[in-house]
């Protein structure tokens, strides 16, 4: 069986992980990636929790079609990252997306039809430092698969199912996909951002009454957005259940001056809330204000 991964950042090093230290010679496990990224990634290799990590890394002309492939970039590389699925996607080929937000498998389907997109969600605590991936074993990372409106739902689940059977990847079959992907969005929003921005860890919605404030009426926002997608979302506001000191994905991003996913995050239900005339202050604050962070941190303001 032939499984690719697109993305070898902080949720990619799980699959690497995975089947890095799977013993499966049936499963024929690659990276994609082209260029000087290819080269470095064949060189250098990755380091996953202190263990350097050699996988097969290969550009997609090289690997050919497969039977599962993993799409693991971040939401501002997605676009460029299509352009790397028609040579891997054949017939059968099924892909499964782990990135935030809810509106990926959208992207992917319109580069390679939807009847190869199966939807997903993926639970973990990892991060990414400047030579090393870091995934926290104690928390059970969780990948959430379901079928939603694709031609021949069982073959592709069990092409998933066959995937991973042998690893220690933890994969657990949805029974509603839609409202987990939804569910995680919200929590994104109302837990990723607003820390981001105040620039301290998760015990903003543990310690500060404001923190708490901020997250719940984000999540009363996309809660009415999601309600567009035929998505009922529980009225009270989901706050991750994690270690004080926790710092999400944008948080990290901000701390290591790098570009962060907020478009992708909130520019999706921007675009939702102008479509269907919503006003959604508190989404609209929070993207500019990230946004002129990333600014800050690219030099902007040093005059």
């Amino acid at each position: 069986m032939k499984i690719a991964l697109l993305g070898a950042g902080a949720v990619g090093g799980y699959f690497i992980y995975g089947y890095e230290n799977a013993a499966d010679p049936d499963k024929e496990f690659v990276v994609l990636a082209e260029g000087n990224r290819r080269d470095r990634l064949i060189s250098e290799g990755i380091r996953i929790n202190g263990k350097v990590y050699h996988p097969s890394v290969k550009s997609p002309a090289e690997a050919g079609v497969q039977d599962l492939v993993i799409v693991c970039v971040k939401g501002n590389a997605l676009d460029d990252a299509l352009k790397l699925l028609p040579p891997v996607t054949g017939k059968n080929t099924v892909i499964i997306s782990m990135l935030n937000g809810a509106d990926s498998e959208e992207k992917i389907a319109e580069a390679v039809g939807s009847e190869h997109v199966l939807h997903s969600i993926i639970l973990i605590a990892s991060r990414r430092t400047k030579d090393e991936i870091i995934i926290d074993m104690s928390y059970n990372s969780t990948v959430y698969y379901g079928a939603a409106d694709v031609p021949d739902p069982e073959r592709m689940l069990k092409t998933v199912e066959d995937a991973v059977a042998g690893t220690e990847l933890h994969f657990v079959k949805s029974k509603d996909i839609m409202l987990d992907i939804w569910t995680k969005y919200a929590k994104n929003i109302c837990n990723n951002l607003p820390q981001a921005i105040i620039g301290v860890p998760a015990a903003l919605y543990t310690r500060s009454e404001h923190g708490l404030f901020l997250a719940r009426k984000l999540w009363q926002e996309v809660r009415t957005l999601a309600k567009l997608r035929g998505i009922d979302l529980p009225e009270k506001e989901g706050i991750y259940e994690c270690a004080d000191s926790s710092r999400y994905s944008t948080l990290q991003d901000i701390d290591a001056k790098r570009p962060t996913e907020i478009d992708s995050l909130c520019g999706y239900l921007l675009k939702m809330a102008s479509e269907n005339n919503i006003s959604v202050p508190y989404i609209e604050y929070t993207y500019h204000a990230i946004k002129a962070i990333e600014e800050k941190n690219e030099g902007l303001f040093e005059c």
